[in-house]
């Protein structure tokens, strides 16, 4: 399950590049996209940067055809998979609609709830330095960056959750990261209102 799901993540995050080429994002007709790139996109361009000097700096030492090809290959796909990171994060953002919140982090993580499971969204920050980004613990999931998450979701009853190499669980409180937590619960807020009337 695990290869399956890497395998998975790897296609997706490759391919956001042609989506963020293309400008598109992927969100439903009617669902509102809530960002959240903003918190890590400049450490992913200084990874970039360095990984780009290194390539540089090992043109520069006599490893001899052979390894200067490995090495060529292995920072090629290393950068690319940086810029697809930051491309994901960008054409993959939280999303709210009368059907469904969806809580994303790129290609790895995308976890719907129900817009009739949740009880309650509010801002809550919190810091999680020095405990993974992705974790459950009992039935809270939190999905941090930069070690913050800012936005709680209070669910009625349990939902399902799959972790990026396909792990699920159950949990009935959601914690994650918006770049603007007001706007995202806002956004969250005006869903649920609305999903009455589209019933």
């Amino acid at each position: 399950m695990g290869v399956r799901h890497y395998l998975r993540n790897e296609r997706r995050t490759f391919a956001a590049i042609g989506l963020a080429l293309r400008g598109r994002k992927a969100l439903a007709a009617d669902a509102d996209a809530m960002p959240y790139s903003r918190a890590q996109r400049p450490l992913l361009i200084v990874f970039a940067v360095l990984t780009v000097a290194e390539g540089l700096l090992f043109v520069l030492v006599g490893f001899g055809v052979a390894v200067h090809l490995v090495l060529a290959v292995v920072e090629v796909y290393s950068l690319l998979l940086l810029l697809g990171l930051l491309c994901s994060m960008t054409c993959y953002p939280h999303s709210a609609s009368p059907e469904e919140v969806r809580v994303r982090y790129g290609a790895y993580v995308d976890v719907p709830i129900p817009a009739d499971a949740i009880a309650a969204a509010r801002i809550r920050r919190e810091d999680h330095s020095g405990k993974p980004m992705i974790h459950l613990a009992g039935d809270i999931f939190t999905l941090a960056l930069s070690w913050q998450t800012n936005v709680v979701l209070e669910l009625h009853h349990p939902v399902t959750v799959t972790r990026p190499l396909g792990r699920t669980g159950e949990a009935r409180t959601i914690r994650f990261y918006a770049d603007d937590p007001d706007a995202a619960v806002r956004a969250i807020t005006t869903a649920l209102a609305d999903r009455p009337r589209r019933g």
